[in-house]
């Protein structure tokens, strides 16, 4: 059973897939950006979440970040995003 949220390293693995090539075919559909962050549009349809936090940084001050996060019907969407590179990996 997979929990509520997990990263999307943790996604790549339910799914069999090498989580940087999974990343990199993130970016390139347009899925996440840059910094990991879900497109607009997939966190609405509630693919991912977005986790938010605040650090005190030493020299810097407070920093935010921000953690991706996949719901269960958000693996599912990449299953079927990613269905012929899962096949490739079954196969080998």
């Amino acid at each position: 059973m997979i929990p509520e949220l997990i990263s999307l390293s943790e996604a790549a693995r339910v799914l069999n897939l090498g989580p940087r090539k999974m990343v990199t075919a993130m970016k390139a559909r347009k899925i996440i950006d840059q910094h990991r962050l879900p497109n607009w549009r997939y966190t609405q349809q509630g693919f991912f979440k977005v986790e938010t936090k605040a650090f005190n940084h030493p020299a810097r001050g407070l920093q935010h970040t921000a953690k991706t996060l996949v719901t269960p019907t958000g693996v599912e969407f990449l299953r079927q995003q990613f269905a012929d590179q899962i096949e490739l990996e079954r196969a080998s």
